[in-house]
């Protein structure tokens, strides 16, 4: 097995599933949130479905609260990650066709007929959904990540080689095949993402639909954005390490780490690009305090920057105005640091650590 394929463990490569959907949410310590989750599932207007939770090692009531909303309960022994459990509720699954979605997102009524109209429609075996621009939580960086993640996955192209678990929709049989998501990847980072190369290594095609969205019911403080954009650029640099060095058979040809528009997953060529352009600023931002002739250099890397992120920016000024959008360049900026700093300990851990995951 290479280094990313993915493991469904004793995994079928043929089922034979009733028509309807599996909804799976996997939970740890998720009691906070949960019970909204769970209200907006069972009022979904659709018939089959069922609401399959996956306790991943809970320490708190989160699978006593599924229970009694109603939901079938998967308990696994231990803590095991998102992607492990996922992967045990898609074995335990009883219809053909999965929809993952995590326990702090809230779904619309119809949107599971809008699924099927969407399978119809495009063939597609797996289905991408997107978040509405609400946010249940007011404060700037809940606010500020729900509208960047709405903002670049509406920036990709209809038919996309990414997952972001929220909201995704896999034909069952697909899911079995491709191997699932890569429990190796132990904790909620890019575990979702990588399933999409998975599913386009072996052939599968996955549509954005962009009228498909969900609430993210995520409060987001500044030690939380730190945490989160750290965590997963250190993961996306092993990832895209791991993507390099692997050697697949001939029958299981790779999926480049980069599709043909420079982006691995969300990650467009304009966001990478704005990390070295920080690091470049930082130093030169504090030798121009000594030597005034550095800030000749300095204008030309903020111009370049502000470029870099415009779009972003003026997405910000139309949803929430020009005094958010203002923030938003100063928390750009810091996302950037954070993002460099994790791909750089992703690089040393992956190279002199050997720590590939």
């Amino acid at each position: 097995m290479n280094d990313e394929t993915a493991t469904v463990t004793s995994a079928p490569t043929k089922c034979e599933s009733k028509r309807g959907y599996s909804v799976i949410v996997p939970v740890f310590n998720g009691e906070k949130t949960l019970p909204d989750t769970l209200r907006s599932l069972f009022l979904l207007k659709y018939d089959p479905f069922e609401v399959l939770v996956v306790d991943d090692g809970s320490t708190d009531r989160s699978a006593e609260i599924a229970r009694a909303a109603g939901a079938r309960v998967i308990s696994l022994a231990c803590n095991s990650g998102p992607a492990a459990a996922r992967n045990r509720g898609a074995l335990e699954a009883a219809y053909d066709t999965l929809l993952f979605t995590d326990s702090d997102v809230l779904l619309s009524r119809g949107l599971l007929a809008e699924l099927d109209n969407t399978f119809s429609k495009t063939q597609a075996d797996a289905v991408q959904g997107t978040f509405s621009e609400v946010c249940p939580y007011a404060n700037y960086f809940s606010q500020y990540k729900n509208l960047y993640n709405r903002y670049v996955l509406n920036q990709l192209p209809d038919w996309i080689d990414t997952t972001f678990t929220s909201v995704t929709a896999v034909k069952r049989d697909a899911f079995l095949q491709c191997g699932g998501f890569d429990e190796r990847i132990r904790t909620a980072s890019i575990e979702d993402r990588t399933l999409g190369r998975h599913l386009r290594r072996r052939g599968y095609r996955i549509f954005l639909d962009r009228g498909m969205e969900v609430i993210h019911n995520k409060r987001l403080t500044f030690a939380g954005f730190v945490r989160n954009q750290y965590r997963r650029s250190r993961d996306l640099a092993k990832f895209l390490l791991r993507s390099r060095a692997e050697k697949t058979a001939p029958a299981e040809p790779t999926v480049a780490p980069m599709d043909e528009h420079g982006r691995f997953g969300t990650n467009a060529p304009s966001t990478m690009l704005r990390i070295p352009i920080v690091y470049a600023i930082l130093p030169v931002l504090v030798l121009s305090c000594f030597l005034p002739v550095f800030g000749i250099a300095l204008l030309p890397l903020l111009l370049s920057f502000l470029y870099l992120i415009l779009p972003f920016e003026m997405d910000l000024v139309k949803r929430r105005g020009i005094g958010f959008a203002l923030k938003g360049i100063f928390v750009n900026f810091l996302d950037a640091i954070v993002s460099g700093w994790g791909v750089f300990t992703g690089i040393f851990e992956f190279i002199v650590c050997e720590k590939r995951y």
